[in-house]
């Protein structure tokens, strides 16, 4: 079985990092200026995340979230007293396509309505929803027909 091609490839192969460094298969050190999807804002291999890690991989590694998950509930609490609103609710998911998704939902339960503002060629996730209000043909064949329909585009 091949991976699946979702975006061209760097040359690069990385398998070690400390800090805001990556060292490639190669040897060559490089600095991580990485902004894309699933980086660590606090550095690789910082030595407060690694032990937090493994501390929680001996206790247990994930569960669902139709149980009870008192890590959830301590972090939420943690972040409503930082953040000064302590009387929302915090929605966790795994990826920004699942946030955005989420947040198209939300907007519409909100405000009843059905139409919605994108950036064109932006990028918003691969989840149904995100997809579809991408407009960049690579990502979804129906992007090129997107501006046909009855939506508005700013351009960023």
């Amino acid at each position: 079985m091949n991976l699946f091609d979702v975006y061209s490839l760097w040359n690069i192969e990385p398998v070690r990092a400390k800090g805001c460094h990556v060292w490639g298969r190669d040897g060559v050190e490089y600095l991580d200026f990485y902004g894309g999807h699933a980086v660590i804002s606090i550095g690789h291999s910082h030595p407060v995340y690694v032990k937090a890690i493994q501390d929680q991989a001996a206790k247990i590694g994930f569960y669902s979230n139709s149980v009870i998950n008192g890590l959830q509930t301590d972090l939420a609490e943690k972040l409503g007293e930082q953040s000064g609103y302590p009387d929302y609710s915090l929605f966790l998911c795994n990826s920004g396509a699942e946030a955005n998704e989420n947040a198209l939902k939300l907007a519409s339960f909100h405000t009843g309505k059905k139409r919605i503002i994108a950036f064109s060629g932006s990028f918003h996730g691969r989840t149904s929803g995100a997809v579809a209000i991408t407009d960049n043909p690579s990502i979804s064949r129906r992007g090129r027909d997107l501006r046909s329909r009855k939506r508005i585009y700013a351009t960023a």
